[in-house]
């Protein structure tokens, strides 16, 4: 009889399972989050205090509507909530649904816009355990037809004639070898305009795609090198360069030290001192090429 009462309970638990991907075909938004090692559970708990704590700020009425669904949860067996944790089976991988159907205002561009606001421009200290937090507009299985289809609307939504918008495509993959990048970008070539153009350094727009198994998440994202990659455990400063100063490799060149003289030299001198160091002397250098042995 035991051993009855445990295959019924994993047969069960396969089916509940079964059924979360099945309804995979449904169109999810939500939030795509990266985490520590090991640290998922912990990332879940404070994502659903940082989406719940902006809501209320932002969307009052949906927020009284919460909690009134949370009144009507305790006496009712069918529970109704907010957000959802979708599984990925990805580690340090977290996507949080937004329950789109009983609270269509929510918009996942607006929290992501105003709680990385508050992290890079006012230096609000918002999580511990997430890393990344990326908003997503569309989840749905991953092909071609279905991409092309969910990015003509992102870009007929973003991308406007008026003048030209520079862009880039962010493309990630896991567990998968069915798409890859240059299919995605073909289609992407294809539905955007020509005035539009790529570009990594400078871009109004990162187009983001990620594919995890059988589901793909995509999002068109704004400021993406200024938030840091949609980071919102680095806040304080905003990041002042969109692209970082290559380093030198001091391996094939020679620093020699010297001083300006006059105007005339120190122009042809370039200060490179640290900013991260205590040494708050003005000290110029001339890099000097050499053949290495």
């Amino acid at each position: 009889m035991q051993q009855q009462k445990n295959k019924k309970k994993k047969f069960q638990k396969h089916q509940r399972s079964g059924q979360q991907h099945a309804q995979s075909d449904i169109l999810y938004s939500g939030f795509l989050l990266t985490c520590d090692k090991n640290r998922e559970r912990e990332a879940v708990k404070e994502a659903y205090q940082i989406i719940e704590q902006y809501v209320e700020q932002i969307y009052p009425q949906e927020s009284s509507k919460y909690e009134k669904l949370l009144e009507q949860n305790t006496s009712n067996k069918a529970v109704v909530k907010m957000l959802y944790n979708f599984e990925t089976k990805v580690k340090c991988v977290i996507f949080i649904r937004i329950n789109s159907q009983e609270f269509p205002s929510i918009d996942v561009d607006e929290l992501s816009r105003i709680i990385l606001s508050d992290v890079y421009e006012k230096s609000q200290q918002v999580a511990r355990y997430i890393y990344r937090m990326i908003p997503i507009q569309y989840v749905f299985r991953a092909t071609l037809e279905e991409f092309k289809k969910h990015a003509l609307l992102l870009v007929n939504k973003h991308f406007q004639l008026d003048r030209p918008h520079p862009w880039f495509l962010i493309f990630k993959t896991r567990y998968t070898d069915k798409i890859n990048k240059q299919q995605v970008l073909s289609i992407l070539q294809e539905l955007i305009e020509p005035l539009h153009y790529q570009d990594w350094q400078e871009p109004d727009f990162v187009f983001f795609v990620e594919v995890n198994g059988a589901i793909m998440y995509i999002n068109i994202l704004p400021k993406y090198h200024e938030y840091r990659e949609y980071s919102i455990r680095k806040g304080g400063q905003p990041v002042l360069d969109t692209m970082p100063e290559r380093k030198n490799n001091f391996t094939d060149k020679i620093v020699k030290k010297v001083k300006g003289q006059n105007e005339q030299e120190v122009q042809n001198v370039v200060n490179i001192q640290d900013p991260n160091s205590d040494f708050q002397k003005k000290e110029f250098f001339v890099e000097q090429d050499v053949d290495l042995l």
